[in-house]
């Protein structure tokens, strides 16, 4: 057995909130940032969290005195005493000059021994979702035995309008819990939901395309959260989200799935099916397939290859996969069922796939020499070697190059000979695009290409 271990996130809402509830989240303490006395005469609790995606940190002020110093975007403070009356409050740049002029400002008349939270919301310079501080009563209570409190807003204008639902087991309900959220808008109060377990999934509103699935995860009861959904990738999903806990002062909450896909580059194994935890999934894979690949909850998998419709590991061979939240995964079936070395067994290898789009006018591509009984070879375009990829040997995945797009003549040549045993001439590589080439096969046969676009 075979262990690969890599160290290492949701549209909004509901479902990041349940993450933080069962413990999964990155904290974080504002005590250095808050600057503001405390007031002398009646007061209010007061807490902030900046929402603004592409603004930069922010200093607020508070009757022309810093109150909150350096507040970067997806950070919120904990409560805080403010004088319960009328306070002008402005926004500057981190570090700018106290006299400068404000990137905004607001009259808030907080009440007293009220609890009000404040979110700088919206995008700076834009007309369609311009900049805003929302002012949010919060009222902070407990909730009965064996509930929990959420209150939630969608702080994402660029994720648009999605549904909301909360379940267990694999199929959707027919009924979103939450239906056509829309950027900007909350839950009006705190919902009291009971605690237990639960699976949360987001869709993009009227759709049944999951594009956040928390997977199990369960509601802690006795707590009290205002959770925001940011314009902040993480992941595998487009947005964030942030819980303010007052103690610590924020939860960044990520997107817990993973993509898997297979691919079959042993030459002398029979038509395969892809088995996860000893079960088929119904992916089968003759030489030279890749699959799909399969959205799943991150988590530990033990990957194998069967006969089709059997649940035996060819090859007594099982992969132990530590699948990392926000990955994507290739599992390979390499190797010879018939090897002349041991070197050339059969093995199944895992690989973690960078499917971030290459910038500009580049292309990013990977290289893997998958063809156990070739020598060491060299890889060239338009007849020069393509550095680092010279004296590759038997099984090696090189790291992801970045090249600019275009027409190559691409060549696997035995190392330092003039021996090719592939021949792509006229490859286009298109900007943006993500290429993985593997060589596989056996000699003296040509090796096989196989070519894998992300």
């Amino acid at each position: 057995m075979e262990e690969f271990s890599v160290k290492r996130l949701l549209i909004p809402f509901l479902a990041l909130i349940v993450l933080m509830l069962s413990g999964c989240f990155l904290d974080d303490d504002d005590d250095d940032r808050v600057r503001a006395p405390a007031p002398e005469g009646p007061s209010a609790q007061v807490r902030v969290l900046h929402a603004s995606a592409g603004a930069p940190n922010v200093d607020i002020y508070v009757n022309d005195a810093l109150g909150i110093a350096d507040l970067p975007f997806g950070e919120g403070t904990s409560f805080i005493d403010l004088p319960a009356e009328q306070l002008e409050i402005d926004i500057r740049a981190a570090g700018a000059a106290a006299d400068s002029e404000p990137v905004f400002s607001a009259v808030v008349t907080p009440t007293e021994d009220d609890f009000f939270t404040l979110v700088a919301y919206g995008v700076l310079g834009s007309q369609e979702t311009p900049f805003d501080l929302l002012v949010i009563p919060d009222m902070i209570e407990t909730p009965a035995t064996g509930f929990t409190r959420l209150f939630v807003l969608h702080a994402a204008p660029a994720v648009g309008a999605v549904d909301v639902y909360t379940s267990t087991g694999d199929a959707l309900p027919a009924t979103p819990t939450v239906a056509n959220f829309l950027p900007g808008n909350d839950t009006g109060n705190y919902l009291e939901i009971a605690e237990g377990e639960y699976r949360i999934r987001i869709t993009p509103a009227g759709s049944e395309e999951v594009a956040y699935d928390s997977g199990d995860v369960t509601l802690q009861g006795g707590l009290s959260y205002f959770a925001a959904a940011l314009d902040r990738p993480s992941g595998l999903a487009p947005a964030s989200v942030v819980a303010l806990l007052d103690n610590p002062a924020f939860a960044t909450l990520e997107d817990n799935r993973v993509r898997i896909r297979a691919a079959h580059l042993a030459p002398d194994a029979p038509e395969v099916e892809v088995l996860v935890n000893g079960a088929g999934t119904g992916v089968n894979l003759s030489f030279t397939d890749v699959s799909d690949y399969l959205t799943v909850q991150a988590g530990t998998y033990e990957l194998a290859v069967g006969l089709p419709g059997t649940t035996d590991a060819v090859g007594g061979e099982v992969f132990t996969l530590q699948a990392e939240p926000g990955k994507s995964y290739s599992a390979l079936a390499t190797g010879l069922l018939n090897p002349a070395t041991p070197a050339e067994a059969f093995t199944l290898r895992g690989l973690e796939d960078d499917t971030t789009a290459a910038s500009g006018t580049d292309v990013k591509v990977r290289v893997i020499h998958a063809a156990p009984d070739a020598p060491s070879v060299d890889v060239l375009a338009n007849g020069s070697i393509l550095q680092p990829l010279e004296n590759v040997p038997y099984f090696t995945a090189s790291p992801y190059l970045t090249v600019p797009a275009g027409d190559y003549n691409l060549q696997v040549n035995v190392t330092s000979t003039d021996t090719t045993v592939i021949d792509l001439p006229g490859t286009t590589l298109s900007a943006g695009s993500i290429y993985t080439v593997i060589a596989t096969g056996v000699l003296p046969a040509p090796l096989t290409p196989v070519l894998i676009v992300d």
